[in-house]
């Protein structure tokens, strides 16, 4: 990658491996901006996957013929801003979900019984990664914040992390404020 000094390319030079693998991309990167606040269109909505290490952060995806991977150092990283979705909650009346929602049961183990997939339904989780020198944006789903977020705190990125999380829509509500 542009920028990068020789130190930086020597501590990820294990991940090639890494970006030879095939697999599913779960992540998509949104936004690249370097330090001069320069968009690189080349890099935007490109698919990728995110993996997390204790050293640092890698992105690796297919942005250009030669470059694979982003190299992110622990030491680099100013802040990492993680933006759950919005929880959007549309169950019908005597589902097993909306039965067990008025039991009382969270929403993360009630969601296992719904009906219909619309039923329960979460927005796309947004990272934003400020470093020293760009800032980058990545978009996944949104079931997978509670996964990231564990991850990023066992590598040891708890001191860094800033967490937004948008406010959950129960459209139950919604529709007994109209029958009423």
């Amino acid at each position: 990658m542009k920028g990068l000094t020789s130190e930086h390319s020597d501590h990820f030079d294990f991940l090639s491996k890494v970006s030879e693998r095939k697999s599913k991309h779960h992540y998509r990167l949104v936004d690249f901006k370097n330090k001069q606040h320069k968009t690189d269109f080349l890099l935007s909505q490109t698919k990728c996957n995110l993996e997390i290490f204790p050293e640092g952060l890698v992105i690796v995806g297919d942005f250009t013929e030669k470059e694979g991977v982003i190299p992110v150092l622990k030491s680099e990283i100013n802040s990492i801003t993680v933006v759950r979705g919005k929880e959007i909650i549309d169950t019908f009346y005597l589902s097993p979900m909306y039965i067990l929602s008025k039991l009382g049961v969270p929403n993360r183990i009630s969601r296992h019984l719904m009906v219909y997939p619309s039923e329960y339904r979460i927005s796309e989780t947004r990272i934003m990664l400020k470093c020293q020198n760009y800032q980058l944006t990545l978009v996944t789903s949104g079931n997978r914040f509670d996964r990231l977020l564990r991850n990023l705190k066992k590598s040891g990125y708890s001191g860094l992390l800033k967490l937004v999380e948008r406010p959950k829509i129960n459209m139950l509500d919604y529709k007994n404020a109209i029958d009423l």
